[in-house]
């Protein structure tokens, strides 16, 4: 195991363990936006979802993970984010406290690649945890990171800087 793994892993336990006990419902999501690579014939697409906790009425841990393929390449992206939401339901605002890209077969991206992300968006619950979120997110907002999203619009036409995501899910425990 490499160091940084190493220290991904110990950062992960010591945030995710102390959160599944405060935690008032698990469920998980899925991004219907692939469909508008197709629609406008980007030449590659990207499936995407996320694995969410609610931790208070205010805030969301969320775990996005998704994968980016085109002609062989593929990219896949765990990280984790935070999610707030200021009225405790409705709009929300998210922010990644940290994400990484893992490419494969990909000539122009090293193995691990940064990447960071924010969005806002807004929830519509229906019936028994069941949920629809449109939002719009902005890939490296700071621009930080900009020699790795460079090389990743090259390599997936998808990953523009804005995508507009359509999330339907479900919390399957309350």
């Amino acid at each position: 195991m490499t160091a940084r793994k190493a220290v991904l892993l110990i950062v992960l336990s010591m945030v995710l363990v102390p959160c599944v006990y405060s935690v008032s419902s698990i469920g998980f999501g899925l991004d219907a936006a692939s469909a508008q690579d197709a629609a406008f014939g980007q030449g590659s697409v990207q499936l995407a979802g996320d694995l969410r906790a609610t931790v208070s009425d205010e805030f969301q841990i969320r775990v996005p993970l998704a994968l980016s393929m085109c002609d062989g390449s593929m990219l896949f992206e765990a990280g984790m984010q935070i999610v707030y939401y200021p009225w405790f339901k409705g709009p929300f605002m998210s922010l990644s406290l940290f994400q990484l890209g893992f490419s494969s077969q990909c000539e122009n991206l090293d193995n691990i690649v940064n990447l960071n992300e924010v969005s806002i968006g807004w929830t519509f619950t229906f019936g028994p945890g069941i949920f629809v979120e449109p939002s719009l997110v902005v890939r490296d907002p700071s621009g930080t990171f900009s020699d790795e999203y460079s090389s990743l619009k090259g390599t997936f036409p998808c990953y523009t800087s804005f995508r507009g995501r359509l999330v339907v899910g479900w919390f399957f425990w309350r």
